[in-house]
């Protein structure tokens, strides 16, 4: 699994985004930022969960569980 953020000095997630989809469809990807504005954003849509960021974790905490269990093998 990879919790990204868009916004990194030196690089942009939506395009690392765009490349770990080109390699490895299947990995989980969840898109974890400040910036609200990015959710319609097309290249967004290649996540599999969007959470803007806030100091209360249980949005992202729920979506890791998500991911986890509708990515581990029975």
């Amino acid at each position: 699994m990879v919790i990204l953020d868009i916004k990194m000095v030196d690089y942009n997630g939506l395009d690392i985004l765009q490349d770990i989809r080109d390699h490895s469809y299947d990995l989980p990807v969840i898109l974890s930022t400040a910036y609200d504005s990015f959710k319609e954003d097309t290249k967004s849509i290649a996540a599999d969960f969007y959470v803007v960021k806030s100091y209360d974790l249980t949005e992202l905490r729920e979506k890791i569980a998500i991911a986890l269990e509708t990515r581990l093998p029975l």
